[in-house]
């Protein structure tokens, strides 16, 4: 055993069996990684591992366009409706749009799928690396990913960069996943240095999500740990938490410069909503529009129903999310007025 692979197994997560040990996809089994490229109010067409070097032809494609690929999560479908209302919220911004589906792999135990999820993301560079010879410009490609494809983008990037000597321009991770990847290192994860930019959402980092500021911007919404419920004495749990992200980002989207982040020195002064306590207020926003130079930890205040958005209320001193009820890990997970 290699001293690489020794060191790889002592890391492995007990929740985690054979988290860190090599993966690979059979060849006879690449047919069930699939891409389906979405246009021309919501038409579809699906390519193969094998056939899609001709996305490059597909009437929907246009590579002066910008590129969204959308990585699914675990146990996700690209026919679900998170992958559908993503798809038609980037196609009516006129980009182009690639959805992986590799269901085949993420549907399995969730130790083996997020093993799987590293050859996964490296075939899917490997196809994205080969239509740049066919005119897909790095400096437009954006990678979009939830929970585990928030991971998965990250080995999509890797294996395009060892291949073309570039990165892609954009990684957005909408609450990528925690567990089975909390004690690996950049090399085995997301990581700011994955592309040109990388802002990470994170809404439940003691659950499902991740702690770890993981970008160049990273939003930790209402403190990051668990989210306000939209229903009265119904706490928001950790699953309720993790998926909030996405209606979050979503209107986001369609509310640019709505939400507004004031940085914070570290993510515990995040999850404390401290963070203006002798700082200069820096602030940033969330959505296609987030100032790139502008990197950091930034806590992220919200409403606890659509559209969440708080605008300039968000600068009034150190704001607390509107009130609804949700958990606070940091007092035994006891229910809390918010």
């Amino acid at each position: 055993m290699s001293r690489r692979t020794k060191h790889a197994a002592h890391r492995s997560h007990p929740y985690c069996p054979g988290s860190t040990k090599p993966a690979e996809i059979a060849k006879n089994q690449l047919r069930y990684l699939q891409f389906v490229v979405q246009g021309r109010r919501r038409n579809r067409k699906i390519y193969t591992y094998w056939n899609a070097h001709r996305i490059a032809q597909d009437p929907n494609m246009d590579f002066g366009r910008k590129t969204m690929v959308l990585a699914i999560g675990y146990l996700d479908s690209v026919n679900f409706g998170i992958a559908r209302t993503f798809a038609g919220l980037y196609e009516d911004l006129n980009y182009n749009v690639i959805l992986t589906d590799y269901q085949r792999f993420s549907t399995v135990h969730y130790p083996l799928a997020s093993r799987l999820m590293r050859p996964v993301g490296k075939h899917i560079g490997e196809i994205l690396a080969n239509l740049t010879s066919q005119g897909l410009d790095s400096s437009k490609l954006e990678l979009l990913g939830f929970s585990l494809g928030g991971q998965t983008v990250s080995f999509v990037a890797k294996r395009f960069r060892d291949i073309t000597g570039t990165n892609v321009s954009r990684i957005t991770a909408l609450e990528p996943s925690g567990p089975c990847f909390r004690t690996l290192g950049p090399e085995e994860r997301l990581d700011a240095s994955d592309a040109d930019f990388v802002d990470v959402i994170h809404t439940n980092i003691d659950g499902y999500g991740m702690a770890t500021p993981l970008g160049h911007v990273n939003f930790y919404v209402n403190g990051g740990e668990y989210q306000p419920s939209q229903i009265d004495f119904i706490p928001c749990d950790a699953t309720c938490s993790h998926f909030k992200c996405l209606p979050i980002w979503f209107s986001a989207v369609k509310n640019p410069g709505k939400f507004v982040a004031v940085r914070c020195r570290s993510v515990q002064n995040a999850r404390e909503h401290r963070c203006d306590e002798g700082l200069v207020k820096e602030t940033n926003v969330l959505g296609l529009e987030v100032d790139r130079n502008r990197p950091g930890i930034y806590y992220l205040a919200t409403t606890g129903t659509y559209p969440y958005y708080l605008g300039s209320r968000a600068l009034k001193g150190n704001v607390e999310p509107a009130q609804g009820f949700a958990l606070n890990a940091s007092t035994n997970d006891t229910v809390v007025s918010v």
